[in-house]
C-alpha cells in the first residue's frame, strides 16, 4: 500500500499566509488585478486537468467559464473536498469581475468607510484563491485528483 502524503489544516493556513504576505504592500488595485489574473492562470491549469485526465479537448474547453469547468470536474469525480472549494472561488471571481469595483465606488460615494472594510471582499477573496492554490499544487505533486476510496 502506498503511503500518501498529507498537510495538515495548520500547514495549510500557514503556506496561505505567508502568500498572503505578497499582497501587504500593493494597492487594492494592484490586488485586484493580481486575483484575477491568478484565478484566470487557476481556471487554465484545469482545463489542462481536464485535458490530461480525462482526455477533453482544448477545442472542446475554449469558451468554457471557470463555473463550467468546475462542473465538469465535479462530474468526472474529482474529489468533494476541492470542488467545494473551487465553488468559492467561482463564486467570489464572479463577484470580483461583476461588481467588486463598482461597488467600491458607490460605497465611497455614499459614506466614507475605512479601507479596511472595504477590502475585507477582497481579502477573503484572495484568501479563498491562496489556499485552492495550495491544494491544487498538492493534488497535482501527490496525484490526489480523484477520490480515494
Amino acid at each position: 500500500m502506498t503511503e500518501v502524503a498529507e498537510m495538515s489544516g495548520e500547514q495549510i493556513e500557514a503556506e496561505v499566509f505567508a502568500k498572503l504576505d505578497q499582497y501587504k504592500d500593493r494597492s487594492a488595485f494592484e490586488q485586484y488585478a493580481i486575483f484575477m489574473g491568478k484565478a484566470q492562470m487557476l481556471e487554465f491549469g484545469l482545463k489542462g486537468l481536464l485535458s490530461r485526465k480525462f482526455n477533453v479537448s482544448h477545442e472542446e474547453m475554449e469558451r468554457w467559464t471557470l463555473g463550467k469547468t468546475k462542473n465538469e470536474l465535479r462530474d468526472r469525480g474529482l474529489r468533494p473536498d476541492f470542488i467545494r472549494l473551487l465553488e468559492g472561488v467561482v463564486d467570489r471571481r464572479n463577484v470580483m469581475a461583476h461588481e467588486f469595483l463598482v461597488n467600491i465606488e458607490i460605497t465611497r460615494l455614499i459614506a466614507n468607510f475605512s479601507d479596511r472594510k472595504l477590502y475585507g471582499d477582497l481579502f477573503r477573496a484572495l484568501y479563498e484563491l491562496e489556499q485552492i492554490i495550495i491544494l491544487h499544487d498538492w493534488c497535482e505533486a501527490n496525484d490526489g485528483w480523484l477520490a480515494r476510496v
